[in-house]
């Protein structure tokens, strides 16, 4: 028990950073809007009694659902002005068909038999201003305390280690496109990035091999993935499309 715990710490350590990149990867935004105890509310005297939230991504590379049913919990600031929030909440999140059939694979189905369709897990959310509405939300900065929720923890619990290991090759190069990202604001370039993480993905899933050091040596100096794609597209072109 003791060695599976510590494998779900290293495994949660592991899809926390995984998370991150993704939302950076795809843009994630969420609007939070707000509901108030008054018949007719005020933003700067009300109480926020709960709220709603919608996710907005880039499409074709998963997408992810933000719970409206947790605690939120709001600080006012009367020397500074204004009021923060935190929310305690669960997100779920479709990873691309690759990285879902990992989890898949390595789920335990001795306990439930409810098809694994989405990874869950509770996080906090950080409000800079909830004196309004509604907010939009980057969620990159954001998100913190990213781990799995009970169930996800459970199912993937037993095989813990191996599923870390499985998902090495494309938490690192999630983690740099996710650097490539950070400097993007043309959205044509960023739909191109992922239209090629997808196709890197692939290439992986294939049980495809890349010499990851060297590939971002190149995509870093050509400020994108098109190196690796290109060496995918001469290989397996029918990934390519």
């Amino acid at each position: 028990m003791k060695d599976q715990n510590t494998s779900l710490s290293a495994l949660n350590a592991v899809l926390d950073q995984i998370v991150r990149d993704w939302i950076s990867i795809v843009n994630l935004d969420v609007e939070f809007c707000f509901a108030y105890d008054d018949d007719d509310p005020n933003p700067y005297t009300s109480a926020i009694s709960g709220y709603q939230a919608d996710a907005y991504n880039f499409a074709d590379f998963g997408s992810c659902v933000v719970g409206d049913e947790g605690p939120i919990a709001v600080t006012s600031w009367p020397n500074l002005g204004g009021k923060t929030a935190i929310i305690s909440t669960s997100i779920r999140v479709n990873f691309p068909e690759p990285l879902m059939r990992i989890f898949k694979h390595h789920v335990s189905q001795e306990l439930f038999e409810h098809p694994f369709e989405y990874v869950a897990f509770d996080c906090k959310i950080d409000l800079p201003d909830v004196e309004r509405y509604s907010i939009m939300m980057y969620l990159s900065g954001a998100v913190r305390n990213i781990q799995l929720d009970a169930y996800s923890e459970t199912v993937l619990r037993k095989n813990a280690s191996a599923l870390m290991v499985a998902l090495e090759p494309y938490a690192l190069w999630f983690e740099f496109a996710a650097h490539l990202a950070d400097d993007l604001e043309d959205a044509n370039k960023r739909a191109l990035l992922i239209k090629h993480l997808r196709v890197i993905c692939a290439y992986l899933d294939c049980s495809g091999d890349l010499s990851f050091a060297k590939l971002t040596t190149l995509c870093g100096v050509a400020g994108s993935l098109q190196p690796a794609a290109s060496l995918i597209q001469k290989k397996m072109p029918e990934l390519v499309v």
